[in-house]
């Protein structure tokens, strides 16, 4: 491009040139005008000298812009090669600074990167490593080594597809004991392939624990006993577990992707929408466990059957999720149905029960009353006939009437001791604080006249406090001890010895006696009522004491056992429930 300077001047000779064309046309004129005046000189010569002016004006001109062109062509010739000679350095310089960062990238990039780093020819060989690949790879014979060699898969055309395309897909290797991601960087113009190594031991030990996790999680879904059902946007089965295909007859493959209600059409039939949402809002309703109600799934084959559901919802990569997990049971609602079969059953049971226990106070009652009523009577006047007769009566007559009086006295005291059996069944515990040691002194002030009468005495300290009803349990020690004083043993005074201690939640009570023990093929049969082992006459008692004895016990939620010597005694073992704090 030309200079601003001479193209200022090339305009100004322009304008130069113009005017002085135009005057030189100007005095042509003129001199034109002139020569037709009358006068004037010549005519040729006229002509001739404007001629000649013109020419030399044009002439002038010419000179001068041929010569401003050859300067502007000099100057733009030196222009062009000095800008040439500048382009050639600013490349050169750019292409020395290209190399100097080339070479500090090749002397620091191996050095500084924290990874192995490796550079191999298209021959697919080692040329160098930096220190880390060295200590972790090979050492000093890591050149000349084969890429395809530390990378297990990797081929030489893998190599030298690498050169060419300039990268290479990242592959995955094992260098002692840890794992390494190899990234592949070709450079075609040299001919060289540049591998630098990242650890990923930690990120691979996460991908393991998490494939171990999950292979933990199928592990445990495909052996679930409930059947569970993934369900995604818009109510679509996205995967089932193997009690699911059992539970309803579907495969895997017949029921992933098609719609829940399939399953559960009695859920949604009164409701439209996205079945996902009518399952998230249950979700919501009903977070832990399953629905009050008892709905009905549907088999493959089209069969309804009981069955009970919790559902969780949640969210996975940001796609809302509902998760099912059914139980079958009919088993159950069977079992409810017999429940209730049974407490009818029952509930009737209970009435006739009560309808029996209503007879037996009936009973009771006229036994209490109308039977005893005969026995006095006839107890009273066999008195009677006795003092009217004193001592007229014949000897046979007087035995007669002793037993008829004897009998009498025992059926009343059968009577008695039979309604006493039948009231400690069902006779409401009045469950209360009871101090066994105040119980023992009353048994023993009752008792007083048998001691004095057998020369016997009742040993006892200490006892502890249980739980129970004071009269019946009093009952109980009462015919223990009782016992106790009357089977004595010929010529030993008869001693009873009671010790209780608490065990735990129970307190443990011994009554042992020195009598005449009892033979262990009758241990089983004393606690049955009306049970004698003696003869009648020799020991008084209708046999029905120990009966009363076990029953009032196990009514209070203890036992009672015996254990006995026969010719040394016998050591009765019971439980009561002990006071614990704050009960009463």
């Amino acid at each position: 491009m030309a200079d601003k300077r001479i193209t200022e001047i090339r305009r100004k000779l322009s304008w130069y040139y113009a005017f002085a064309l135009g005057a030189a046309l100007a005095f042509a004129v003129l001199v034109g005008v002139t020569a037709f005046v009358p006068g004037a000189g010549s005519n040729l010569l006229v002509w001739g000298t404007v001629f000649g002016f013109c020419a030399l004006v044009v002439l002038v001109f010419a000179a001068v812009t041929w010569r401003l062109r050859r300067i502007e062509r000099d100057v733009d010739a030196s222009r062009s090669d000095l800008r040439n000679t500048g382009q050639l350095l600013a490349e050169q310089v750019a292409r020395r600074e290209k190399a100097e960062a080339s070479l500090r990238e090749e002397e620091l990039f191996p050095e500084l990167y924290p990874g192995p780093v490796l550079r191999f020819d298209a021959e697919g060989r080692v040329v160098r490593g930096n220190r880390a690949a060295s200590e972790l790879i090979g050492g000093a014979a890591l050149q000349g080594r084969l890429i395809t060699d530390l990378l297990p898969g990797m081929t030489l055309d893998d190599a030298r597809q690498c050169i060419r395309a300039g990268v290479l897909e990242p592959r995955q290797v094992e260098w002692g004991r840890r794992w390494y991601i190899c990234h592949m960087r070709g450079v075609p113009g040299h001919s060289t392939g540049v591998l630098y190594a990242s650890d990923i031991t930690e990120t691979k030990e996460l991908e393991e624990d998490l494939r171990h996790q999950e292979r933990r999680a199928r592990a445990i879904l495909d052996g679930a006993a409930d059947a569970i059902i993934i369900v995604a946007v818009g109510g679509i089965v996205q995967a089932v577990n193997p009690a699911m295909e059992k539970l309803f007859g579907w495969k895997h493959d017949e029921i992933v992707g098609r719609n829940v209600d399939l399953l559960l059409p009695e859920l949604f039939q009164h409701h439209s929408g996205d079945r996902l949402q009518v399952l998230a809002g249950y979700a919501r309703r009903k977070p832990t466990g399953p629905f009050d109600r008892v709905w009905h799934g549907r088999h493959k084959d089209g069969k309804d059957f009981p069955l009970s559901f919790t559902v969780s919802a949640y969210d996975y990569e940001g796609s809302p999720r509902v998760s099912l997990f059914v139980r079958d049971i009919s088993e159950r609602v069977r079992a409810q149905a017999l429940e209730r079969q049974q407490a009818e059953q029952l509930q009737k049971q209970n009435l006739e029960l009560e309808r029996l226990v209503t007879e037996l106070d009936e009973f009771n009652y006229v036994a209490s009353h109308d039977l005893q009523e005969p026995l006095r009577t006839m107890s009273t006047y066999c008195g009677l006939l006795k003092a009217d007769l004193g001592g007229n009566l014949p000897k046979r007559a007087d035995e007669d009437l002793a037993a008829i009086l004897s009998a009498s006295l025992r059926m009343q005291r059968l009577i008695t001791d039979l309604l006493e059996y039948s009231r400690s069944g069902h006779r409401e515990l009045k469950l209360d604080e009871v101090d066994l040691q105040q119980v023992m002194k009353r048994v023993a002030g009752d008792l007083r006249a048998r001691m004095e009468e057998t020369g016997g005495r009742i040993e006892y300290n200490g006892l502890p406090k249980v739980l129970g009803d004071e009269m019946q349990i009093g009952r109980v020690l009462q015919n223990l001890v009782a016992n106790g004083l009357k089977f004595q043993r010929p010529g030993a005074a008869p001693v009873v010895t009671i010790r209780a201690e608490p065990d735990g939640k129970l307190v443990r009570v011994e009554v042992c006696d020195n009598g005449i023990g009892i033979e262990e093929q009758y241990l089983d049969r004393i606690f049955k009522p009306f049970t004698r082992l003696h003869g009648v006459g020799k020991y008084d008692g209708s046999g029905i004491g120990l009966s009363v004895c076990r029953k009032i016990v196990e009514r209070h939620g203890g036992s009672i056992e015996v254990s006995s010597t026969p010719g040394q005694g016998s050591r009765f073992r019971l439980t009561l429930p002990a006071v614990r704090p704050g009960e009463a």
